[in-house]
C-alpha cells in the first residue's frame, strides 16, 4: 500500500496496538446491534483501504458465511423469546434466538476482521518494537512467530501441490486423501523443526542471548502519534465507561429492547466517529500521495 506521509501504517506501532485494542475491547463486549453494525462497517471498510476490494470480497464473503451459520446454530440451543416462527418436532425456533445469533456471528466476525487489520498494520518489526524495550524475549517470540506461520503456510501447500503434481491424489480413495494430508503435514512438521533450528542458530550467533544488549528503534512519537493517543484514551476509556454502567445496554430476550433516540445516542456518533480515523486518516495519506504524484 502506497500513500503519503501521515498514511496509518507510517503511525507509530504503539499508537496503531492501543487504538485496535480499544476497538476491539468495545466489539467484543457490546451486543448492541447499532454498535455491531458500526464496528463490523468500520472493520470492512478500513480492510478495504489497507488490502484493496479483491481480498474485502473474499473476507466478506467467509464473515456472511459465519453468521449465516451462528445464525442457524443459536436456536438448537436457545429456545427463549416471545415471537415464535416455526416449530421443527419438538424445537422451537424464535425470532429472538436467531436475532440473538445473528449479534453474535456479526460481532465474532467484526473481531476476526479487526484482527486482520492488525496482521497488516503490525508486522514483525513493529510486534518486536513494541515490546523489545520492556519483554524483550515475548517480542522476539511474537516477532518470529509471525514470521513463520504465512511460512509454514506457504511452505505447506507447497507440498500439498506436489503430491498433487505426482498424480497421488487421482490414485487414491477419501481415506486415501487423508494419508496423503497427513503425509504432508509430516513432511511439513519435519521441515519446520529443521528450520526452527537454523533460525535458533542464526539467532544465538547474531547475540540475541546475550546480555545488556541494545535494541534499535527505529520508531519515533511525532506530534500526530501523541494526538490519536490521547485520542484512542479518551474516546475509548469514555465509550467503555458508558457501556460499563449500562447506558446502551441491549437485551433480545424474553423479547427486543426498544431502540429509542433518547440522550444517549451521541455514543453511537462517538463510536462511529472514533472506529473510522484510522480510515480517514489512510485515506488522507492516499490523497496526498495521489496529489504529490499527479504534479511529478
Amino acid at each position: 500500500m502506497r500513500s503519503g506521509g501521515f498514511s496509518v501504517i507510517k503511525q507509530n506501532p504503539i499508537t496503531i496496538l492501543c487504538y485496535l485494542f480499544f476497538v476491539i475491547f468495545i466489539t467484543m463486549f457490546s451486543t448492541n446491534p447499532i454498535m455491531l453494525g458500526i464496528s463490523f462497517m468500520s472493520a470492512i471498510l478500513l480492510y478495504c483501504s489497507l488490502q484493496g476490494l479483491k481480498k474485502t470480497a473474499i473476507k466478506l464473503g467467509y464473515s456472511i458465511v459465519f453468521v449465516v451459520i451462528v445464525m442457524a446454530i443459536n436456536p438448537l440451543f436457545s429456545k427463549q423469546g416471545m415471537n415464535v416462527l416455526f416449530y421443527a418436532g419438538e424445537l422451537v425456533v424464535t425470532l429472538e434466538a436467531i436475532s440473538y445469533g445473528i449479534a453474535i456471528g456479526v460481532m465474532f466476525s467484526s473481531v476476526m476482521i479487526w484482527f486482520s487489520v492488525i496482521n497488516v498494520l503490525l508486522d514483525s518489526d513493529k510486534i518486536s518494537y513494541i515490546f523489545s524495550k520492556y519483554t524483550p524475549k515475548i517480542g522476539t517470540i511474537l516477532s518470529v512467530s509471525l514470521g513463520l506461520f504465512p511460512k509454514y503456510i506457504a511452505q505447506y501447500k507447497k507440498i500439498d501441490n506436489n503430491l498433487k503434481g505426482l498424480g497421488l491424489y487421482e490414485k487414491v480413495n477419501f481415506l486415501g486423501k487423508i494419508r496423503l494430508k497427513l503425509h504432508a503435514m509430516s513432511t511439513l512438521i519435519t521441515w519446520s523443526i529443521e528450520g526452527t533450528l537454523t533460525l535458533s542458530d542464526s539467532m544465538s550467533a547474531r547475540g540475541y542471548d546475550l546480555k545488556g544488549k541494545r535494541v534499535f528503534l527505529r520508531y519515533k512519537f511525532n506530534l500526530s502519534d501523541i494526538v490519536m493517543l490521547l485520542l484512542t484514551l479518551a474516546c475509548g476509556i469514555t465509550l467503555l465507561v458508558f457501556m460499563g454502567i449500562g447506558s446502551i445496554n441491549y437485551y433480545y430476550y424474553p423479547t427486543f429492547k426498544k431502540i429509542v433516540c433518547d440522550s444517549n445516542v451521541w455514543i453511537y456518533f462517538v463510536t462511529f466517529a472514533f472506529m473510522n480515523v484510522m480510515l480517514l486518516i489512510n485515506e488522507w495519506g492516499r490523497i496526498k500521495w495521489q496529489f504529490t504524484i499527479s504534479r511529478i
